[in-house]
């Protein structure tokens, strides 16, 4: 299943709360932001390593073209 299919109630929700829609995608958004800073990737007993992995990055950009939102 593509982000495209995921995210296919955004233009119901467009469409019947324009108002909230903005508000609702940067909510989900930081919510993903949120997550994938959670925990370091790499490392060893907590240093080094990196606060968001390429394949958080990557998923943090489909999302945000998904919710139609600058990266």
């Amino acid at each position: 299943m593509s982000s495209q299919q995921t995210f296919q109630p955004n233009a119901l929700r467009d469409a019947k709360a324009p108002g909230d829609a903005a508000a609702f995608k940067n909510w989900l958004r930081q919510i993903s932001q949120h997550v994938a800073e959670a925990a370091k990737e790499g490392g060893f007993l907590g240093i080094g390593g990196v606060t968001v992995s390429e394949a958080e990055k990557a998923t943090l950009t489909e999302i945000s073209s998904a919710l139609k939102l600058a990266a």
